[in-house]
């Protein structure tokens, strides 16, 4: 069978010096005074220094390459803020940024929140109480944003009393509330000196009228809203 696969003879170091020593004689060529097992052997030494090297210099360029990255700032933005089942604002912040993120820390007034991871580098936060809250952001390579946000949808204000009059032991009281609504399920009366109860006579829900049938004696009158603010109103009887 023919064989179509050609292979290169190879020489061994004895044979190719004295095929050298043949073509000097001949052309009349002075040979070198370097062994060829010696020629051979730097060629191969230098080989294996090369590999390193080239390695070595690939790592630095790749370095090299990523050194602007240590100095990229994450960014990140706040999506609309919404109310939740609690009336309690809702803060999403979404981190626009191809590096890792590290750290997400939020705190309002000083104090740390809870955060709450809602996906891939987006975090949901809900502040408890008006005031400023400052958001930490800090990406893989350390480098870190902070911004301040002024938190002002925290209903954290009783109802208001618009008006009232006295009809004999009848109190009426006119009431508004412009946050979470006027919690009237939960309003009462209470007798300073026999801690007695009294509910609202009547309440008129479109208006904001609330209407307490009170005899004499020293009241204190409790109108809270949907977040547990109140308004307390001491009122005394004649």
């Amino acid at each position: 069978m023919e064989n179509n696969f050609n292979t290169e003879p190879k020489l061994d170091a004895l044979t190719a010096t004295q095929v050298l020593e043949n073509v000097f004689e001949e052309t009349g060529m002075i040979p070198s005074s370097i062994p060829a097992e010696a020629l051979a052997g730097y060629r191969e030494r230098q080989k294996k220094r090369f590999i390193p090297q080239t390695i070595a210099l690939i790592i630095i360029l790749i370095l090299w390459l990523l050194t602007p990255l240590l100095f990229v700032v994450p960014k990140y933005s706040i999506g609309q803020v919404h109310m939740n089942e609690q009336n309690l604002p809702v803060y999403t912040i979404e981190v626009d940024s191809f590096l890792p993120v590290r750290t997400v820390e939020v705190s309002l007034n000083g104090e740390p929140l809870q955060l709450f991871e809602k996906g891939s580098k987006t975090f949901a936060v809900e502040p408890n109480q008006n005031g400023s809250m400052e958001i930490r952001v800090t990406a893989v390579n350390r480098q870190t944003t902070v911004r301040s946000v002024e938190v002002t949808e925290v209903d954290d204000m009783g109802p208001k009393l618009l008006s009232s009059r006295m009809d004999d032991s009848r109190v009426y009281l006119q009431m508004a509330e412009n946050g979470t609504g006027v919690a009237y399920d939960n309003v009462y009366a209470q007798a300073r000196s026999s801690g007695e109860i009294i509910l609202p006579e009547s309440i008129d829900r479109e208006t904001g009228t609330i209407i307490f049938n009170l005899p004499g004696e020293v009241w204190d009158v409790y109108i809270p809203d949907n977040r547990g603010n109140a308004l307390h109103l001491s009122m005394v009887m004649q």
